[in-house]
């Protein structure tokens, strides 16, 4: 079953890929530093590997980038904290919705895309309102700029919908439909 989109396939493929002694050296994330011995566990995780061990990464994962934004919230930096963590947290999670539908946890699936299209919508949605002394400054539209995540967050939106409407058709029938008359 193919639920996520081309270029989300693309990136999962390409992290999954990397010999786990390349991504030690290659991979820091400076803005989710508590993230980053997860994102690299994600990438020493084969896709021979069981739908398990490929959940339990996913999951510790999506975990630390919900940890990272809410640290961001705390202390308001917004933009980029925790955009930049929820459209993380939103794109790990789709993923894990796929290992989740391995395990035949369709349920939680669904409640993890839910959760992660939460997430990019609100990326997506955001445009900033005050400067960097902190005013007020959508009176004077002078700034109305969206968030710096805003593409990569609409990425993970859409993949998040797509897996979703899928999950919500019918399955279909076991019965092949008729093929057309060549004579039509």
């Amino acid at each position: 079953m193919r639920l996520l989109s081309g270029a989300l396939v693309l990136a999962v493929a390409a992290l999954l890929c990397i010999p786990a002694s390349r991504a030690d050296a290659a991979f820091s994330d400076k803005l989710c530093p508590e993230a980053t011995q997860y994102v690299l566990a994600v990438g020493a995780v084969s896709q021979n590997d069981t739908p398990q061990k490929q959940y339990d990464a996913l999951h510790a994962a999506v975990n630390a980038y919900d940890t990272c934004g809410k640290r961001h919230l705390a202390s308001a930096e917004i933009e980029p904290g925790v955009h930049y963590a929820y459209t993380r947290q939103a794109s790990f999670g789709v993923v894990e919705a796929r290992a989740l539908l391995a395990l035949n946890r369709t349920a939680d699936a669904k409640r993890e895309l839910e959760n992660s299209k939460r997430l990019a919508q609100d990326v997506v949605e955001w445009k900033q309102s005050y400067n960097q002394s902190g005013a007020n400054i959508a009176s004077s539209g002078s700034d109305n700029r969206p968030s710096i995540y805003r593409d990569a967050a609409k990425e993970v939106l859409a993949a998040a919908n797509d897996m979703l409407a899928k999950l919500a058709a019918p399955a279909a029938s076991a019965v092949p439909a008729p093929a057309p008359s060549p004579h039509a």
